[in-house]
């Protein structure tokens, strides 16, 4: 763009948020077209990025926090302002509780009209509205900063334990310009946005020490442990030690589940009878019953040990007490156990894992059975037995 009496190079807002999108890896948007945005979709699909359109501002939500979660890059859903943003905040607030690296971007109404609420096109403070919600949110005033709040926006959704963030982006700020120069400078590349968190020398230990006295151990595979890629050494873990595990629904996949130390079929058994469960990237919440009550055995929860990895601090003693909180990245954290373990490790004992496997392979045999009926009416086994 050039100026008509200088000549002087320019810049505008529309092109400094796509530029500084693209210089960050981001190539793929997800959302609603429509004012104030209309012209950001359709430049930066000019621009090479590509823009998926949803008739639901909740869906395009909902896609970029999956892509977010399966490419640890943040997913940008981007959204008109008040009806739109207020679709997508679902989206956002799900991400955040869900830790999915995602980020709401929204067009908004000029913020002298609504701070005075003096009755702007959809005027609604939509930055006050998306702040409980969401892990961090930023608006951007002026052209020269858009640079910085994309950098901050992608750094916040990634780094710690992932989750949504909101930018708002009000109309004005599209139209600013500025040298063109200047503009690429304001720019910045997010370097290391997720770094590696080592967990202490001493944690491990304790963590190790915990799990080698254990009569009936049982590792527990969450989410994290699949957004973490550390698929050879959770493997590796899991084999070394010789201990069943239990993958929740999200970690399905980490391991095949045929594999011989799967203990799926016997979830019950295992859950409710193990003395020390180490939690890899898993939370002790309703799909775990918080660690208390009759899933974990009753009155033999209060004699159980946990051992918990995962990167957010506050996340241990959440319900139940950790005895060896391992606070670190998934991937960090494996790697310090396994070395920690050495060559000798011993594995699980053979009495807890005999039991484990019997139950298992006999819970397995009897749902063969009852998937290979074939009853004149369509029921939840013979449906599943199909879809095998």
């Amino acid at each position: 763009m050039t100026d008509e009496n200088t000549t002087q190079e320019t810049i505008d807002g529309f092109h400094l948020v796509i530029d500084a999108l693209k210089l960050n890896g981001i190539d793929t948007i997800y959302g609603l077209p429509g004012i104030p945005i209309t012209d950001l979709t359709r430049m930066a699909q000019a621009e090479g990025i590509r823009v998926i359109s949803f008739r639901h501002e909740q869906n395009a939500g909902n896609a970029a926090a999956i892509a977010g979660f399966l490419t640890q890059k943040p997913g940008i859903c981007l959204t008109v302002s008040a009806p739109g943003f207020l679709n997508g905040l679902t989206a956002l607030a799900n991400a955040t509780t869900n830790c999915f690296p995602m980020i709401l971007i929204s067009g908004s109404s000029e913020r002298e009209i609504v701070d005075l609420q003096q009755g702007d096109y959809e005027e609604m403070d939509q930055l006050a509205i998306a702040k409980p919600l969401c892990k961090a949110a930023f608006r951007v005033l002026h052209a020269q900063d858009i640079g910085v709040g994309i950098a901050r926006a992608i750094r916040s959704a990634v780094s710690g334990r992932p989750g949504g963030v909101y930018l708002d982006l009000p109309a004005k700020l599209f139209a600013q310009t500025m040298d063109a120069a200047a503009g690429k400078r304001s720019l910045i590349k997010v370097v290391d946005a997720a770094p590696r968190q080592l967990p202490a020398a001493d944690s491990v230990q304790r963590a190790l020490t915990l799990l080698k006295s254990a009569k009936r151990p049982l590792i527990l595979l969450g989410k994290g442990a699949a957004y973490a890629r550390a698929d050879e050494d959770i493997r590796a873990l899991v084999e070394k030690s010789g201990i069943p595990y239990l993958p929740m629904s999200m970690a399905k996949g980490l391991l095949p589940d045929n594999h011989a130390q799967s203990a799926s079929a016997a979830r019950s058994h295992v859950l409710a009878e193990a003395d020390v469960v180490m939690l890899v990237g898993a939370r002790l919440n309703w799909l775990l019953s918080h660690g208390k009550g009759k899933t974990w055995g009753g009155a033999k929860a209060a004699e159980r040990q946990f051992i918990q990895i995962d990167i957010a601090p506050t996340e241990m003693d959440s319900n139940v007490a950790i005895a060896a909180p391992l606070v670190g990245d998934i991937g960090s954290c494996v790697a310090a156990l396994l070395e920690g373990m050495g060559s000798n490790w011993p594995k699980a004992p053979g009495d807890w894992t005999a039991d484990v496997y019997a139950r298992r392979d006999k819970n397995i045999v009897k749902m063969a059975e009852t998937l290979a009926k074939n009853p004149p009416i369509m029921n939840f086994q013979s449906a599943l037995g199909s879809i095998r």
